[in-house]
Protein backbone atom coordinates (compact mmCIF):
# COMPACT_ATOMS: atom_id res chain seq x y z
CA UNK A 1 0.00 0.00 0.00
CA UNK A 2 1.44 3.28 -0.94
CA UNK A 3 1.53 5.91 2.33
CA UNK A 4 1.85 8.75 0.46
CA UNK A 5 -0.07 12.66 0.62
CA UNK A 6 -3.21 12.17 -1.36
CA UNK A 7 -3.05 15.60 -3.23
CA UNK A 8 -6.30 16.92 -4.29
CA UNK A 9 -6.19 18.19 -7.76
CA UNK A 10 -2.43 17.19 -8.87
CA UNK A 11 -4.62 17.86 -12.52
CA UNK A 12 -4.83 21.51 -11.97
CA UNK A 13 -3.53 22.27 -15.15
CA UNK A 14 -6.55 22.67 -16.32
CA UNK A 15 -7.22 25.78 -14.20
CA UNK A 16 -6.41 28.87 -16.77
CA UNK A 17 -4.18 32.14 -16.06
CA UNK A 18 -7.50 34.60 -16.01
CA UNK A 19 -9.11 34.94 -12.45
CA UNK A 20 -12.75 35.93 -11.80
CA UNK A 21 -12.71 39.43 -11.60
CA UNK A 22 -11.02 39.26 -15.42
CA UNK A 23 -13.64 36.55 -16.33
CA UNK A 24 -15.96 38.37 -15.20
CA UNK A 25 -15.04 41.86 -17.06
CA UNK A 26 -14.81 39.75 -20.23
CA UNK A 27 -18.16 37.87 -20.06
CA UNK A 28 -20.23 40.73 -21.24
CA UNK A 29 -17.95 41.91 -23.79
CA UNK A 30 -18.02 38.90 -25.96
CA UNK A 31 -21.49 38.32 -25.20
CA UNK A 32 -22.05 41.84 -26.63
CA UNK A 33 -19.40 41.35 -29.37
CA UNK A 34 -21.51 38.65 -30.67
CA UNK A 35 -25.14 40.62 -30.49
CA UNK A 36 -22.99 43.56 -32.72
CA UNK A 37 -21.56 41.24 -35.44
CA UNK A 38 -18.78 39.56 -33.93
CA UNK A 39 -18.95 35.98 -35.88
CA UNK A 40 -15.84 34.42 -35.10
CA UNK A 41 -14.26 34.18 -32.00
CA UNK A 42 -10.89 33.34 -31.93
CA UNK A 43 -8.37 32.14 -29.09
CA UNK A 44 -5.11 31.84 -29.92
CA UNK A 45 -2.30 30.57 -26.90
CA UNK A 46 -5.62 28.53 -26.06
CA UNK A 47 -3.99 26.78 -22.88
CA UNK A 48 -6.80 25.37 -20.97
CA UNK A 49 -9.33 26.60 -23.30
CA UNK A 50 -10.75 29.37 -20.77
CA UNK A 51 -11.73 31.85 -23.03
CA UNK A 52 -13.62 29.38 -25.64
CA UNK A 53 -15.64 28.18 -22.28
CA UNK A 54 -16.67 31.61 -21.63
CA UNK A 55 -17.39 32.49 -25.80
CA UNK A 56 -19.93 29.47 -25.46
CA UNK A 57 -21.76 30.56 -22.53
CA UNK A 58 -21.71 34.07 -23.79
CA UNK A 59 -23.86 32.78 -26.91
CA UNK A 60 -21.52 31.61 -29.86
CA UNK A 61 -21.95 28.48 -30.84
CA UNK A 62 -18.87 25.98 -31.07
CA UNK A 63 -18.47 26.15 -34.74
CA UNK A 64 -17.63 30.03 -34.54
CA UNK A 65 -14.86 29.57 -32.33
CA UNK A 66 -10.88 28.79 -33.66
CA UNK A 67 -8.51 27.75 -30.73
CA UNK A 68 -4.59 27.30 -31.55
CA UNK A 69 -1.46 26.52 -29.54
CA UNK A 70 1.78 25.03 -29.67
CA UNK A 71 1.51 23.37 -26.61
CA UNK A 72 1.60 19.62 -26.52
CA UNK A 73 -0.99 19.51 -23.80
CA UNK A 74 -3.32 21.85 -25.09
CA UNK A 75 -3.16 20.03 -28.51
CA UNK A 76 -3.90 16.74 -26.73
CA UNK A 77 -6.46 18.32 -25.36
CA UNK A 78 -7.98 20.41 -28.20
CA UNK A 79 -8.01 17.15 -30.30
CA UNK A 80 -9.88 15.29 -27.74
CA UNK A 81 -12.22 17.91 -27.60
CA UNK A 82 -12.63 18.42 -31.71
CA UNK A 83 -13.05 14.22 -31.85
CA UNK A 84 -9.21 14.47 -33.80
CA UNK A 85 -7.31 11.42 -33.63
CA UNK A 86 -3.68 11.75 -31.54
CA UNK A 87 -1.73 9.40 -33.97
CA UNK A 88 -0.76 12.46 -36.15
CA UNK A 89 0.93 14.07 -33.47
CA UNK A 90 2.97 11.53 -32.41
CA UNK A 91 3.37 11.62 -29.41
CA UNK A 92 6.26 8.86 -27.32
CA UNK A 93 6.83 9.04 -23.51
CA UNK A 94 9.39 6.92 -21.77
CA UNK A 95 7.41 4.35 -19.78
CA UNK A 96 4.41 4.39 -22.14
CA UNK A 97 3.61 2.57 -25.59
CA UNK A 98 2.55 4.75 -28.38
CA UNK A 99 -1.07 2.41 -28.41
CA UNK A 100 -1.29 3.79 -25.01
CA UNK A 101 -0.94 7.40 -25.97
CA UNK A 102 -3.16 7.26 -28.43
CA UNK A 103 -5.70 8.12 -25.03
CA UNK A 104 -5.85 11.42 -24.34
CA UNK A 105 -6.24 11.02 -20.69
CA UNK A 106 -3.37 8.72 -20.61
CA UNK A 107 -1.21 10.96 -22.66
CA UNK A 108 -2.00 14.41 -20.65
CA UNK A 109 -1.19 12.41 -17.48
CA UNK A 110 1.82 10.78 -18.93
CA UNK A 111 3.22 14.70 -19.30
CA UNK A 112 1.98 15.56 -16.06
CA UNK A 113 3.75 12.60 -14.60
CA UNK A 114 7.12 13.24 -16.33
CA UNK A 115 7.22 17.00 -15.71
CA UNK A 116 6.80 15.96 -11.94
CA UNK A 117 9.47 13.30 -12.20
CA UNK A 118 12.39 15.95 -13.26
CA UNK A 119 11.62 17.63 -10.54
CA UNK A 120 11.45 14.83 -8.22
CA UNK A 121 14.70 15.75 -6.44
CA UNK A 122 12.50 18.26 -4.61
CA UNK A 123 10.48 16.66 -1.33
CA UNK A 124 7.16 18.64 -2.30
CA UNK A 125 7.37 17.02 -6.18
CA UNK A 126 8.67 14.05 -5.26
CA UNK A 127 5.55 13.61 -2.88
CA UNK A 128 3.30 13.86 -6.03
CA UNK A 129 5.15 11.87 -8.14
CA UNK A 130 4.64 9.05 -5.56
CA UNK A 131 1.09 9.93 -5.37
CA UNK A 132 0.69 9.83 -9.24
CA UNK A 133 2.09 6.83 -9.12
CA UNK A 134 0.24 4.63 -6.58
CA UNK A 135 -2.90 6.78 -7.79
CA UNK A 136 -2.54 5.93 -11.44
CA UNK A 137 -5.90 4.96 -12.42
CA UNK A 138 -7.42 7.87 -9.82
CA UNK A 139 -5.50 10.51 -12.09
CA UNK A 140 -6.51 9.28 -15.35
CA UNK A 141 -9.80 9.25 -14.35
CA UNK A 142 -10.32 12.58 -13.31
CA UNK A 143 -8.41 14.12 -16.43
CA UNK A 144 -10.65 11.81 -18.55
CA UNK A 145 -13.58 13.10 -16.48
CA UNK A 146 -12.25 16.93 -16.96
CA UNK A 147 -11.86 16.32 -20.66
CA UNK A 148 -15.27 14.87 -21.25
CA UNK A 149 -16.84 18.02 -19.70
CA UNK A 150 -14.92 20.43 -21.95
CA UNK A 151 -15.76 17.95 -24.77
CA UNK A 152 -19.79 18.82 -24.15
CA UNK A 153 -19.02 22.05 -23.90
CA UNK A 154 -16.89 22.85 -26.93
CA UNK A 155 -17.60 20.01 -29.50
CA UNK A 156 -17.66 21.84 -33.05
CA UNK A 157 -15.12 24.25 -32.24
CA UNK A 158 -12.11 24.13 -34.27
CA UNK A 159 -8.30 23.48 -32.97
CA UNK A 160 -5.06 23.49 -34.50
CA UNK A 161 -1.52 23.06 -33.21
CA UNK A 162 -0.49 26.75 -34.71
CA UNK A 163 1.70 29.63 -34.07
CA UNK A 164 0.30 32.33 -32.74
CA UNK A 165 1.34 35.26 -35.25
CA UNK A 166 0.30 32.62 -37.92
CA UNK A 167 -3.20 32.37 -36.62
CA UNK A 168 -3.40 36.13 -36.47
CA UNK A 169 -2.27 36.82 -39.97
CA UNK A 170 -5.82 35.05 -40.72
CA UNK A 171 -7.81 37.35 -38.83
CA UNK A 172 -5.93 40.89 -39.46
CA UNK A 173 -8.42 41.76 -42.24
CA UNK A 174 -11.94 40.21 -40.87
CA UNK A 175 -13.79 43.09 -39.47
CA UNK A 176 -16.11 40.45 -37.68
CA UNK A 177 -13.19 38.49 -35.71
CA UNK A 178 -12.99 39.12 -31.89
CA UNK A 179 -9.46 37.56 -30.94
CA UNK A 180 -8.87 36.96 -27.33
CA UNK A 181 -5.09 36.28 -26.74
CA UNK A 182 -3.42 35.52 -23.43
CA UNK A 183 0.19 34.95 -24.40
CA UNK A 184 2.86 33.63 -21.83
CA UNK A 185 3.93 35.84 -19.27
CA UNK A 186 7.34 35.49 -19.56
CA UNK A 187 9.95 34.25 -21.72
CA UNK A 188 9.62 30.78 -23.17
CA UNK A 189 6.50 30.52 -20.73
CA UNK A 190 5.34 27.68 -22.88
CA UNK A 191 8.44 25.24 -22.66
CA UNK A 192 9.44 25.89 -19.23
CA UNK A 193 6.06 24.98 -17.72
CA UNK A 194 5.67 21.64 -19.90
CA UNK A 195 9.15 20.73 -19.56
CA UNK A 196 9.82 17.05 -19.30
CA UNK A 197 13.73 17.01 -19.95
CA UNK A 198 13.27 15.25 -22.98
CA UNK A 199 11.36 12.44 -21.72
CA UNK A 200 7.91 13.14 -23.86
CA UNK A 201 8.01 14.53 -27.57
CA UNK A 202 5.51 14.96 -30.15
CA UNK A 203 5.36 16.34 -33.94
CA UNK A 204 5.31 19.94 -32.60
CA UNK A 205 4.73 22.98 -34.99
CA UNK A 206 7.07 25.45 -36.17
CA UNK A 207 7.08 28.59 -33.95
CA UNK A 208 9.13 31.61 -32.23
CA UNK A 209 9.62 31.55 -28.69
CA UNK A 210 7.13 34.53 -27.26
CA UNK A 211 9.28 37.03 -24.87
CA UNK A 212 6.51 39.78 -23.47
CA UNK A 213 9.55 41.99 -23.52
CA UNK A 214 9.34 42.75 -27.06
CA UNK A 215 6.77 40.45 -28.10
CA UNK A 216 3.42 42.12 -26.89
CA UNK A 217 4.39 45.95 -28.42
CA UNK A 218 5.28 43.63 -31.76
CA UNK A 219 1.41 41.89 -31.25
CA UNK A 220 -0.15 45.64 -30.50
CA UNK A 221 1.66 47.27 -33.47
CA UNK A 222 0.48 44.54 -36.08
CA UNK A 223 -2.72 44.85 -34.30
CA UNK A 224 -3.02 48.83 -34.25
CA UNK A 225 -5.17 49.43 -37.54
CA UNK A 226 -6.20 45.65 -37.65
CA UNK A 227 -10.10 45.13 -38.94
CA UNK A 228 -10.46 42.65 -36.12
CA UNK A 229 -10.73 43.57 -32.39
CA UNK A 230 -8.25 42.14 -30.34
CA UNK A 231 -8.18 42.04 -26.54
CA UNK A 232 -4.70 40.68 -24.75
CA UNK A 233 -3.45 39.39 -21.27
CA UNK A 234 -0.55 41.49 -20.26
CA UNK A 235 1.21 41.75 -16.84
CA UNK A 236 3.48 44.57 -16.94
CA UNK A 237 4.43 47.69 -14.80
CA UNK A 238 1.70 50.89 -14.44
CA UNK A 239 2.00 52.93 -17.59
CA UNK A 240 3.77 50.44 -19.59
CA UNK A 241 1.63 48.37 -21.68
CA UNK A 242 2.05 47.65 -24.80
CA UNK A 243 -1.79 47.94 -25.81
CA UNK A 244 -4.85 50.62 -24.63
CA UNK A 245 -5.62 48.84 -20.96
CA UNK A 246 -9.50 48.43 -20.14
CA UNK A 247 -9.08 46.64 -17.38
CA UNK A 248 -7.01 46.15 -14.32
CA UNK A 249 -6.20 44.39 -11.52
CA UNK A 250 -3.68 45.58 -8.95
CA UNK A 251 -0.68 43.66 -7.45
CA UNK A 252 -0.16 40.26 -9.67
CA UNK A 253 3.24 40.51 -8.27
CA UNK A 254 5.72 43.18 -6.48
CA UNK A 255 5.11 45.99 -8.97
CA UNK A 256 3.17 44.02 -11.21
CA UNK A 257 -0.36 44.78 -12.59
CA UNK A 258 -2.62 42.65 -14.61
CA UNK A 259 -4.33 44.47 -17.56
CA UNK A 260 -6.43 43.60 -20.54
CA UNK A 261 -5.32 45.40 -23.15
CA UNK A 262 -6.78 46.37 -26.51
CA UNK A 263 -6.41 47.96 -29.79
CA UNK A 264 -9.58 49.91 -30.45
CA UNK A 265 -10.24 50.82 -26.02
CA UNK A 266 -13.26 52.74 -26.99
CA UNK A 267 -15.22 49.95 -28.49
CA UNK A 268 -14.07 47.49 -26.10
CA UNK A 269 -14.93 49.39 -23.24
CA UNK A 270 -18.59 50.28 -24.48
CA UNK A 271 -18.74 46.10 -25.31
CA UNK A 272 -17.58 45.54 -21.74
CA UNK A 273 -20.16 48.13 -20.62
CA UNK A 274 -23.10 46.31 -22.11
CA UNK A 275 -23.96 49.29 -24.96
CA UNK A 276 -24.55 48.49 -28.38
CA UNK A 277 -22.25 49.07 -30.93
CA UNK A 278 -23.32 50.48 -34.42
CA UNK A 279 -21.31 48.23 -36.78
CA UNK A 280 -21.40 47.70 -40.96
CA UNK A 281 -22.63 44.50 -41.73
CA UNK A 282 -24.99 43.03 -38.93
CA UNK A 283 -27.63 41.63 -41.27
CA UNK A 284 -31.12 42.96 -41.85
CA UNK A 285 -33.58 41.97 -39.66
CA UNK A 286 -35.65 39.02 -41.47
CA UNK A 287 -38.87 37.31 -40.63
CA UNK A 288 -39.44 33.29 -41.12
CA UNK A 289 -40.76 31.44 -43.84
CA UNK A 290 -44.52 31.39 -42.69
CA UNK A 291 -47.48 33.44 -41.83
CA UNK A 292 -47.72 35.03 -38.87
CA UNK A 293 -51.06 34.24 -36.59
CA UNK A 294 -54.23 36.59 -37.52
CA UNK A 295 -55.71 38.21 -34.34
CA UNK A 296 -59.00 36.61 -34.42
CA UNK A 297 -57.47 33.03 -34.98
CA UNK A 298 -59.31 30.06 -33.34
CA UNK A 299 -56.98 28.17 -31.09
CA UNK A 300 -58.09 24.51 -30.34
CA UNK A 301 -57.03 21.19 -28.69
CA UNK A 302 -55.96 19.76 -31.99
CA UNK A 303 -54.51 23.02 -32.72
CA UNK A 304 -50.12 21.78 -33.36
CA UNK A 305 -47.91 23.69 -31.61
CA UNK A 306 -44.07 23.73 -32.09
CA UNK A 307 -41.23 25.59 -30.16
CA UNK A 308 -38.36 26.01 -32.58
CA UNK A 309 -34.78 27.88 -32.44
CA UNK A 310 -34.65 30.84 -34.75
CA UNK A 311 -31.44 33.48 -35.33
CA UNK A 312 -31.27 36.60 -33.31
CA UNK A 313 -32.29 38.24 -36.28
CA UNK A 314 -35.34 36.82 -37.08
CA UNK A 315 -36.64 36.93 -33.26
CA UNK A 316 -35.44 40.97 -33.35
CA UNK A 317 -37.91 40.74 -36.34
CA UNK A 318 -40.60 39.89 -34.59
CA UNK A 319 -40.36 42.08 -31.28
CA UNK A 320 -39.91 45.06 -33.40
CA UNK A 321 -42.78 44.66 -35.34
CA UNK A 322 -44.91 43.78 -31.86
CA UNK A 323 -43.85 46.11 -29.75
CA UNK A 324 -44.03 49.97 -30.09
CA UNK A 325 -40.36 52.05 -30.01
CA UNK A 326 -38.85 48.75 -29.27
CA UNK A 327 -35.42 49.16 -27.24
CA UNK A 328 -34.44 45.37 -25.90
CA UNK A 329 -31.68 43.40 -26.02
CA UNK A 330 -31.42 40.02 -27.20
CA UNK A 331 -30.72 36.67 -25.59
CA UNK A 332 -28.02 33.92 -26.52
CA UNK A 333 -30.49 31.58 -27.13
CA UNK A 334 -33.82 32.56 -29.16
CA UNK A 335 -37.25 30.67 -30.02
CA UNK A 336 -40.20 30.58 -31.72
CA UNK A 337 -43.58 29.28 -31.09
CA UNK A 338 -45.51 28.23 -33.86
CA UNK A 339 -49.19 27.65 -33.94
CA UNK A 340 -50.67 25.30 -36.88
CA UNK A 341 -47.36 26.00 -38.70
CA UNK A 342 -47.86 29.97 -38.03
CA UNK A 343 -46.08 32.37 -35.92
CA UNK A 344 -47.34 33.12 -32.68
CA UNK A 345 -44.68 34.37 -30.31
CA UNK A 346 -40.86 34.79 -29.82
CA UNK A 347 -38.45 34.22 -26.83
CA UNK A 348 -35.24 33.92 -25.76
CA UNK A 349 -33.35 32.06 -22.57
CA UNK A 350 -29.41 32.03 -21.10
CA UNK A 351 -28.65 29.43 -19.49
CA UNK A 352 -24.89 30.82 -18.79
CA UNK A 353 -26.08 30.99 -14.86
CA UNK A 354 -25.86 27.49 -15.02
CA UNK A 355 -22.10 27.75 -15.29
CA UNK A 356 -21.66 31.18 -13.78
CA UNK A 357 -19.44 30.28 -10.93
CA UNK A 358 -16.47 30.22 -13.45
CA UNK A 359 -17.35 33.83 -13.26
CA UNK A 360 -16.78 34.49 -10.04
CA UNK A 361 -20.62 34.27 -8.75
CA UNK A 362 -22.49 31.74 -7.30
CA UNK A 363 -23.62 28.83 -9.50
CA UNK A 364 -27.34 28.96 -9.99
CA UNK A 365 -29.72 26.18 -10.47
CA UNK A 366 -32.21 28.16 -13.20
CA UNK A 367 -32.54 28.85 -16.75
CA UNK A 368 -33.40 32.59 -16.98
CA UNK A 369 -36.27 33.34 -19.41
CA UNK A 370 -35.06 36.72 -20.89
CA UNK A 371 -37.93 38.25 -23.05
CA UNK A 372 -41.02 36.85 -24.34
CA UNK A 373 -43.55 38.39 -26.74
CA UNK A 374 -46.39 37.56 -28.45
CA UNK A 375 -48.48 38.49 -31.77
CA UNK A 376 -51.52 40.60 -30.68
CA UNK A 377 -54.64 38.65 -30.51
CA UNK A 378 -58.24 39.66 -29.35
CA UNK A 379 -59.15 36.26 -27.45
CA UNK A 380 -56.07 35.00 -26.03
CA UNK A 381 -53.18 35.82 -23.69
CA UNK A 382 -50.84 34.01 -25.84
CA UNK A 383 -47.59 35.34 -23.13
CA UNK A 384 -48.79 33.06 -20.91
CA UNK A 385 -49.11 29.72 -23.36
CA UNK A 386 -45.18 31.29 -24.31
CA UNK A 387 -44.14 31.02 -20.75
CA UNK A 388 -45.63 27.24 -19.79
CA UNK A 389 -43.71 26.12 -23.00
CA UNK A 390 -40.55 27.66 -21.55
CA UNK A 391 -41.23 26.31 -18.40
CA UNK A 392 -41.39 22.45 -19.72
CA UNK A 393 -38.65 20.44 -18.68
CA UNK A 394 -38.37 18.40 -22.13
CA UNK A 395 -37.19 21.62 -23.72
CA UNK A 396 -34.72 22.89 -21.45
CA UNK A 397 -33.10 19.74 -21.59
CA UNK A 398 -33.08 20.07 -25.21
CA UNK A 399 -31.08 23.56 -25.64
CA UNK A 400 -29.02 22.16 -22.79
CA UNK A 401 -25.54 19.97 -22.88
CA UNK A 402 -24.62 17.23 -20.67
CA UNK A 403 -23.56 19.22 -17.87
CA UNK A 404 -25.87 21.49 -17.68
CA UNK A 405 -28.56 18.95 -17.71
CA UNK A 406 -27.57 17.79 -14.59
CA UNK A 407 -27.66 21.08 -12.88
CA UNK A 408 -31.43 22.77 -14.44
CA UNK A 409 -33.91 22.69 -11.88
CA UNK A 410 -36.21 25.97 -12.74
CA UNK A 411 -36.72 28.71 -14.84
CA UNK A 412 -36.48 32.60 -13.85
CA UNK A 413 -37.69 35.70 -15.05
CA UNK A 414 -37.36 39.22 -14.28
CA UNK A 415 -40.19 41.92 -14.87
CA UNK A 416 -40.00 45.46 -14.71
CA UNK A 417 -43.51 47.04 -14.18
CA UNK A 418 -44.86 49.85 -12.57
CA UNK A 419 -47.65 47.30 -10.44
CA UNK A 420 -46.10 45.11 -7.32
CA UNK A 421 -47.54 41.84 -9.01
CA UNK A 422 -47.16 41.05 -12.95
CA UNK A 423 -50.79 39.35 -13.54
CA UNK A 424 -49.22 37.30 -16.38
CA UNK A 425 -47.11 35.64 -14.18
CA UNK A 426 -50.43 34.40 -11.84
CA UNK A 427 -50.56 31.03 -11.22
CA UNK A 428 -47.41 30.05 -13.21
CA UNK A 429 -44.20 31.38 -11.83
CA UNK A 430 -43.89 32.25 -7.96
CA UNK A 431 -42.72 35.66 -7.01
CA UNK A 432 -39.68 35.00 -4.94
CA UNK A 433 -38.60 38.33 -4.84
CA UNK A 434 -39.66 42.35 -5.21
CA UNK A 435 -37.26 45.47 -5.29
CA UNK A 436 -38.83 49.08 -5.65
CA UNK A 437 -37.02 50.45 -8.85
CA UNK A 438 -36.83 54.65 -9.03
CA UNK A 439 -37.65 54.45 -13.09
CA UNK A 440 -39.92 51.42 -13.64
CA UNK A 441 -41.63 51.51 -10.47
CA UNK A 442 -40.94 47.28 -9.11
CA UNK A 443 -38.18 44.60 -10.53
CA UNK A 444 -40.00 41.33 -9.75
CA UNK A 445 -38.22 37.78 -10.23
CA UNK A 446 -40.52 35.02 -10.69
CA UNK A 447 -39.28 31.33 -11.01
CA UNK A 448 -40.85 28.04 -10.96
CA UNK A 449 -39.90 24.27 -11.29
CA UNK A 450 -39.47 22.79 -14.75
CA UNK A 451 -42.69 21.12 -15.77
CA UNK A 452 -42.84 17.18 -17.03
CA UNK A 453 -45.49 17.50 -20.12
CA UNK A 454 -45.69 17.89 -23.88
CA UNK A 455 -46.78 20.74 -26.00
CA UNK A 456 -49.28 19.11 -26.76
CA UNK A 457 -50.28 18.91 -22.92
CA UNK A 458 -49.20 22.37 -22.40
CA UNK A 459 -52.02 23.86 -24.66
CA UNK A 460 -54.57 21.57 -23.59
CA UNK A 461 -54.05 22.81 -19.98
CA UNK A 462 -53.08 26.55 -20.96
CA UNK A 463 -56.42 26.08 -23.14
CA UNK A 464 -58.18 24.89 -19.76
CA UNK A 465 -56.96 28.25 -17.88
CA UNK A 466 -57.92 30.64 -20.22
CA UNK A 467 -61.67 28.83 -20.57
CA UNK A 468 -61.62 29.64 -16.60
CA UNK A 469 -60.46 32.91 -16.87
CA UNK A 470 -62.73 34.15 -19.43
CA UNK A 471 -65.79 32.74 -17.69
CA UNK A 472 -64.79 34.46 -14.84
CA UNK A 473 -64.46 37.54 -16.71
CA UNK A 474 -67.82 37.30 -18.00
CA UNK A 475 -69.31 36.50 -14.18
CA UNK A 476 -67.24 40.04 -13.36
CA UNK A 477 -69.10 41.86 -15.78
CA UNK A 478 -72.90 40.47 -15.67
CA UNK A 479 -72.30 40.99 -11.86
CA UNK A 480 -71.58 44.79 -12.35
CA UNK A 481 -74.41 45.16 -14.90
Amino acid sequence: MCEVAKFQNPGAFFLGTLVASEQKFLKPLIENARKNGYARFIEPCAGAFAMSHIAVQAGYKPKEVESSDVAMFTSIMGYAITGQSLEELEIHAHGFTDEELLDPAVALYAQLYLRTVRNAGKEYFYNIMRDLECRRDYHIGYIREQLDRAHQALHGMSYRPLDMWKHLEECYDDPHALVIANPPTYAAGFEKWYDTGGKMTWKEPEYGIFDPATGLTELMDKCKDAKCLIVCYEENEPGKTAGHPIFARYGVRNGINVYLTTNRPDEATALAEGKMIARPGEGKLEPLDCAMLPRDYVITKKSRVQVIQIERAQAQYYRQLWTHNFVGSSAPINMAVLIDGKIAGVFGIDKSALTMGAFGTQVSDAVFLMYGMTVPHKTYRLGRLLTMLAQNRAFIMGVCNDLEREKAKTLKTVQMTRHPEAKEMRGLMKLTKKVEDKKMGFRLTYESELMDRTEKDTLKEWLWREERWQNKRQETKSATK
